[in-house]
């Protein structure tokens, strides 16, 4: 079965996912096979990311990631294949694939800052 949702859904869903995380919010990637929703994160951390007093905005289906910090020398080299959004405190909201559900290009590298941009979630309407 496939599912179709209005503009005005998937742009609520999205929006959901910024609410949900709150203030704070943190951006985990991985490299390995995506968990079953909300399991023990598999594969390697490759980074870890903090958002600011919101994870970012919704508009036309695209969240769009606010300012993030980050310690890039914990950083582990790798490319990513899966991301975790959590709150603050490490409670899951969501798991996205890379690519499919976000877009992310590059590799995460020692030493080097994490750069997002627009990330579409496919809302319903694949």
């Amino acid at each position: 079965m496939t599912l179709a949702f209005s503009t005005t859904l998937r742009d609520a869903r999205s929006t959901a996912i910024v609410t949900a995380a709150g203030a704070s919010a943190k951006i985990k990637f991985y490299n390995g096979s995506r968990p079953s929703t909300g399991a023990a994160a598999a594969g390697t951390l490759l980074a870890t990311l903090v958002g600011g007093a919101t994870l970012g905005t919704v508009s036309a289906q695209t969240l769009t990631f606010g300012a993030v910090t980050q310690s890039n020398g914990s950083h582990v080299s790798g490319t990513p294949t899966w991301a975790r959004i959590t709150t603050s405190a490490d409670v899951f909201v969501a798991d996205l694939s890379i690519p499919g559900d976000m877009t992310f290009t590059g590799t995460v590298a020692t030493g080097v800052d994490v750069t997002l941009g627009a990330t579409t979630i496919a809302e319903g309407n694949p």
